[in-house]
């Protein structure tokens, strides 16, 4: 029998969530969110039938990002999944053409997916886009007893939501979120999800909010240890130093009393300079390589560097490679000297013309917007 490729019917969800759940380790409850997604449709999970039954399986997340006050199309690439005894048969190879296919053919600026098989994807295309990521060693800092950090409840989701907004509006590369992705995507009420976010009080006061994710790694004994904590994203009002060294001092204090080895800080650059760095001495970089990116139609990046400052001459970008186009559109690289990042493409010699026009920015990828 041949495989059959072709588009998830709905009734089929449960088959694929079996697939997911069979493949990898997170349980159904997981899963199920991307077929809840208000912005899911059939087209945007690609299936291999073959023996009567699901054996592989793609899935495409459509996501609205921010570029300086506009809004462009994301898709994320996930769930790339083949059952044990169907895979070197080039399954999923074939469904990442058929998702190719599917983004190219609606108004989506660029694919981004995360990994550890780089080679797998290049050969399809896709160029590796590292990142820089903030690290820190946990140390004892002072926080006044007005301030109060308690778990998030169910209605104080709107706060949050005007917190969030505020805080990122600003920043390209982040995803706007409206309420049915906090509901859907983030899972506000189920209280395990909700349980990593808390509000934070002055005097009584709720003044913002932060995430925080803890990571865990097996000892030699086998018992589970706190191998670092995130801090993966903070709101406010406005970015207020007095806030955010409250919160800085809070993930220091939970990160030593949990033992963990460091702390990982989801901040963009320019807020590192500002707000990190004066307060954390061991502070350094170390490069996120999971991040890839794809553009199947060069002419949408043309389209979305003409909305900003006017557009460059087509001749100074197109010797650049995808991943050097969207950090120089998004503003998501660094003037400054990161020297333990050497990993990073180098942006450095870029013509001036186009480092003018397109500065660095408070670009951002935040990880509870991952797939």
């Amino acid at each position: 029998m041949k495989p059959r490729f072709r588009t998830l019917q709905p009734d089929e969800q449960p088959l694929c969530l079996q697939l997911w759940t069979r493949v990898f380790s997170p349980g159904e409850d997981y899963f199920v969110r991307y077929f809840e997604d208000p912005l899911w449709k059939p087209d945007y999970t690609r299936v291999c039938e073959l023996d009567g039954q699901l054996v592989a399986a793609v899935q495409i997340v459509r996501r609205p990002v921010r570029l300086n006050g506009q809004r462009v199309w994301m898709a994320g690439i996930a769930n790339v999944a083949t059952l044990p005894d169907y895979r070197g048969r080039g399954f999923a190879s074939h469904l990442m053409h058929e998702a190719h296919e599917v983004i190219d053919s609606e108004e989506f600026l660029f694919g981004l997916l995360f990994t550890g098989i780089h080679d797998f994807y290049t050969r399809l295309g896709w160029e590796t886009l590292p990142l820089p990521l903030p690290l820190s060693a946990p140390q004892p800092m002072p926080l006044s007893d007005e301030w109060r950090f308690r778990t998030a409840e169910p209605a104080d989701l709107p706060q949050v939501q005007r917190w969030h907004e505020h805080a990122y509006a600003h920043h390209p590369f982040t995803v706007i979120r409206d309420e049915a992705y906090w509901r859907v995507w983030l899972r506000w009420d189920d209280e395990s999800w909700r349980r990593s976010f808390y509000i934070a009080e002055c005097a009584g006061e709720p003044l913002g909010y932060l995430a925080i994710e803890t990571h865990y790694r097996r000892a030699d004994d086998g018992t589970r240890q706190v191998e670092a904590i995130s801090l993966t994203e903070i709101g406010m009002d406005s970015w207020e130093r007095e806030i955010v060294a409250a919160m800085v001092s809070f993930v220091n204090n939970m990160a030593q009393q949990a033992g963990a080895e460091s702390i990982r800080w989801f901040i963009s650059l320019p807020e590192v300079e500002r707000f990190l760095k004066p307060l954390l001495p061991s502070l350094h970089f170390v490069v996120q390589p999971h991040p890839m990116v794809r553009v199947g139609r060069r002419e949408r990046l043309w389209e979305a560097f003409e909305l900003l400052n006017g557009g460059a001459p087509l001749a100074a970008l197109e010797p650049l490679q995808t991943a050097q186009l969207l950090r120089l559109l998004f503003g998501l690289y660094s003037e400054s000297d990161i020297s333990d990042l050497s990993d990073l493409p180098d942006m450095s010699n870029l013509p001036k013309l186009l480092k003018k026009r397109y500065p660095p920015r408070p670009a951002l990828f935040l990880p509870a917007d991952s797939f």
